[in-house]
């Protein structure tokens, strides 16, 4: 029995990060999940959890960090603010797994018993779990199933073979059907799968792993739980010396990856939340508030945060290296803002990525690039008020222009990289980020907020069209920023 699961390579345009970015220096490790041995706070813990960007239809599944509790367990709450974003707190017990591998060389990492922690997913897949608890309780992943054969980075790390190189392998025990819930997606890095041969009740006894979201795999293959902790040692696994199986996928690792011990347990200070948009519509988001409680001293801590369906907004694009921001055209005499905000944030991926995102008047656009990948942002700002901002984090280096309206109030602020601030029509404000900027605004109409990091500000003033029509370049005032204040100058070098 041939025991996998087929691997289609994720288009270019998608979340998957397949190896470390050539800018590594700007990609923010991601926190461990990790118990905090000998501290004993013996209070509610619960860390901050970060924005979660998903598509509309899916669900979407996250980690709960209680580990600084220093407690045995703790119970979780949760609640959302939208009806069709909902949320619910997995109930199933844990499953820890020792995993241990020798290194074969230089980059290969050495792993000695160290652990990967899992919640169940009862509520999603009720026979899977069975399944699999009664395989640990039994001894099978210790004695027989203890190998990883397989791990493909960017894809999965899979388990619970008979052999250390092959995933073709029988447990003995009849196989099951796949249990599918349409809120339960392939939508993050450490989702607990089981394997199947693409056949009808072929889930057998090996699982695996994700390394990011693997959208294809949505709805054919079994997700019964989450990891909770031990995420430094799936970073490991990922960076495993492989070489080609038989079919050419270089997925077999060099030295054995085994499983040393296999144990349930109902206790852990950590928890798994399922997000539910199935009902959402491109564009809503919610605010989402998870509490948690230590049943020992009764204290409590909470946490929000937001989560975004993304939706097409027809004001980004991307034209090769170079996305575009520009807000759709409004009605005449429309008196209303358009605001554009740019983030790059961490993506759901092992090793870490990055993606960035452009929210279109508070809308998450589906457009969400590799940011290593871009050469320029430019941002056009439309005939209304504007609110435009690239945040700090962001270092692609972007031209951000005010506008075209006459009558209007923008603000821009610049970001992290190199950036060209313009505002030619309107009362504009330029607002300096931590990024080398330069500043042009009308004379009279636009204010600077420069900072260190600004080469120069020009005020200028239209001179009109010359005799053949073509139109005169500005005059104005260069302003250096001096003793943290603009003071004008005779001349601009450099």
């Amino acid at each position: 029995m041939w025991h996998r699961i087929l691997w289609k390579r994720p288009l270019a345009a998608g979340p998957l990060a397949g190896g470390p970015a050539a800018h590594a220096t700007r990609v923010k490790r991601r926190p461990s999940l990790e118990s905090l041995e000998g501290r004993q706070l013996l209070t509610a813990s619960l860390a901050p959890i970060a924005d979660v960007a998903t598509t509309a239809g899916q669900g979407y599944q996250l980690t709960l960090d209680g580990s600084a509790s220093g407690a045995a367990t703790q119970k979780f709450t949760a609640s959302s603010d939208n009806p069709d974003i909902k949320v619910a707190v997995a109930d199933g017990q844990f499953w820890t797994i020792d995993v241990q591998h020798l290194s074969a060389g230089a980059g290969d990492p050495t792993i000695l018993n160290e652990p990967l922690t899992f919640q169940f997913f009862p509520q999603v897949a009720p026979q899977t779990v069975d399944r699999i608890t009664n395989f640990s309780n039994d001894g099978y992943y210790v004695d027989t199933g203890r190998y990883f054969p397989r791990i493909l980075q960017g894809f999965v790390a899979q388990g619970g073979s008979d052999s250390p190189t092959s995933t073709s392998s029988s447990s003995g025990v009849p196989a099951i059907g796949i249990e599918v819930n349409p809120a339960v997606d392939f939508s993050s890095f450490g989702q607990l799968a089981m394997a199947n041969t693409g056949q009808p009740n072929s889930s057998d006894a090996q699982f695996f792993i994700t390394f990011g979201p693997q959208p294809s795999l949505n709805q054919k293959y079994t997700i019964f739980g989450q990891q909770v902790a031990g995420l430094d040692t799936l970073t490991k696994m990922s960076q495993i010396s492989t070489i080609p199986n038989s079919q050419g996928e270089n997925s077999v690792p060099v030295n054995p990856v085994t499983i040393t011990s296999s144990t349930i347990s109902d206790q852990n200070p950590n928890g798994a939340l399922l997000i539910d948009a199935t009902a959402a519509r491109p564009g809503e988001s919610a605010t989402i508030t998870v509490t948690a409680t230590d049943p020992a001293d009764g204290s409590t801590v909470a946490r929000s945060f937001r989560v975004y369906t993304a939706g097409t907004t027809g004001a980004v694009r991307q034209i090769g290296d170079v996305l575009i921001a520009t807000p759709t055209p409004h009605p005449k005499n429309y008196r209303g803002t358009d605001t554009i905000e740019v983030k790059q944030v961490e993506a759901p991926t092992i090793p870490p990525s990055q993606n960035l995102q452009v929210f279109v008047n508070g809308v998450l656009d589906s457009i969400q690039p590799d940011p290593f990948a871009l050469s320029q942002i430019l941002i056009q700002g439309s005939k209304a008020n504007n609110q435009i901002t690239v945040d700090n984090d962001v270092a692609v280096p972007a031209t951000i222009n005010g506008g075209m309206g006459q009558r209007r109030r923008n603000v821009v602020q610049g970001g992290g990289g190199f950036t060209l601030l313009h505002g030619w029509f309107g009362d504009t404000t330029l607002k300096a980020g931590d990024g080398f900027n330069r500043m042009a605004g009308r004379q009279g109409q636009v204010r600077f907020k420069a900072n260190d990091n600004t080469q120069y500000a020009f005020a200028g003033f239209a001179r009109g069209h010359s005799s053949d029509g073509q139109m005169r370049r500005p005059n104005g005032t260069y302003y250096k920023f001096v003793h943290n204040r603009l003071v004008p100058v005779l001349k601009i070098r450099g």
